[in-house]
């Protein structure tokens, strides 16, 4: 199979090879709760003629990530590579590749479209996405915390952002996943333009679903949370921030606008914590029927799986499959409520047009940035909240050379 390999270097956050070693630094997940390491593992190659090979300049840590830091979701079997937010350049494409080429400036899609799943064997119950950085059970793509990834399908799962010249890698980075999903919960929820919208968490999915619903023309946007830094940085974008310790976030909404909202977000999922800050999985939901106006919509794009105890998943059980549901509120309001995860396919034309006329600078989220080699330490500051989105900054060469290497 032939190949196209780029062949120069560039300095972002170090200096690159030429050419890439055997073997790369990546993120690893080995089944210890709150630990991660960073390992050297082989770099990948082209394996079918639809991939294509990324170098990859910025990754970021995912609050979804984070469950798998607690150990409450992945796949059975370890390790694995972490990461599924990821861009970088296009080093070597596979024969059958006709839309990306070498050296474009790509952002990489972090789940595989619908359209090329039907074509794969079918998945295991307990998994419900073909993601990067969860491991076998979801479709084993590999991570996008690290120096290389191969993309499966390049030309439906890269995103050419060529075009975007002069804007840094932090305003495009989160197509790969938070934008889009932040946007596209607000499509879950049915939003329109005019409605008021409850965003419940306030750290990068929520503050970019917040963001988008002011981007989108909410009349009125509150953020939910617990923390000072989120709720200052949700303020900073026009929202009306909610401290969930001073009470049920429902109760101070509903003393502002007696009515209710007519959207709520759930942008925290399965480790959301009460007004006491205490775990109580059924917390977000039922605060979202309390709050959301009669006919209104409730989206969900915090994550829900409950999974068992395995080598990948040690705290599984800790989840629950089932919560409790106001139903009779549910009904009698009168309520939709939609879930599940990003087809950011639908969404990253709207997003990246936002990004290209500097409407949209989604960069403002960004607190921190790491190199790999400081994961640990990168993946301990997310998690206790003294970070409110990390990315990891990458060496990576970005001048193609019209070349053809052999397989």
């Amino acid at each position: 199979m032939a190949t196209q390999t780029i062949g120069s270097d560039a300095e972002i956050g170090g200096r690159a090879s030429t050419r890439p070693g055997k073997t790369m630094s990546a993120v690893m997940w080995d089944g210890k709760p709150f630990n991660m390491s960073v390992q050297q593992i082989p770099v990948p190659k082209i394996l079918k003629p639809d991939d294509a090979i990324v170098r990859v300049t910025s990754a970021a840590i995912c609050g979804t990530d984070l469950h798998v830091y607690h150990g409450v979701l992945g796949s059975s079997e370890v390790p694995w590579a972490m990461g599924h937010e990821a861009m970088g350049f296009v080093t070597e494409v596979g024969s059958n590749v006709s839309f990306v080429k070498v050296g474009d400036r790509v952002v990489i899609n972090c789940a595989y479209p619908q359209g090329d799943l039907l074509l794969q064997d079918p998945r295991p119950l307990n998994s419900n996405e073909a993601l990067f950085g969860f491991g076998s059970n979801f479709a084993d793509l590999g991570g996008c915390q690290a120096e290389f990834v191969r993309v499966p399908s390049a030309d439906s799962n890269l995103f050419i952002v060529n075009d975007a010249k002069g804007i840094p890698d932090e305003d495009l980075l989160f197509m790969s996943d938070i934008f889009c999903t932040g946007w596209q919960n607000l499509d879950f929820a049915g939003f329109t333009p005019g409605d008021s919208v409850a965003v419940f968490g306030a750290g990068p999915m929520g503050l970019l679903c917040a963001y988008s619903a002011i981007l989108r023309g909410a009349s009125r946007v509150f953020s939910i949370d617990h923390v000072d830094s989120r709720l200052k940085k949700a303020k900073s974008i026009g929202c009306i921030p909610i401290d969930l310790r001073k009470g049920p976030p429902a109760d101070q909404i509903l003393k502002i606008v007696p009515g209710g909202v007519a959207r709520s977000c759930d942008c925290i999922g399965e480790e959301c914590v009460n007004s006491e800050l205490l775990p109580q999985q059924d917390f977000v939901i039922n605060q979202a029927i309390q709050v959301t106006a009669p006919n209104g919509g409730i989206g969900v794009a915090g994550v829900y799986l409950a999974q068992p105890d395995s080598a990948g998943v040690p705290r599984g059980t800790t989840i629950s499959p089932t919560m409790t549901f106001p139903i009779s509120t549910f009904w009698a309001k009168g309520l939709t409520i939609r879930s599940g995860t990003v087809n950011t396919s639908q969404v990253v034309n709207a997003c990246y047009s936002l990004i290209k006329s500097g409407r949209a600078k989604t960069g403002f989220i960004v607190s921190g940035k790491y190199a790999i080699a400081d994961a640990a330490e990168a993946y301990d500051a997310f998690n206790s909240h003294k970070e409110t989105k990390v990315i990891f900054k990458f060496p990576a060469a970005t001048t193609p050379v019209a070349s053809q290497d052999e397989s």
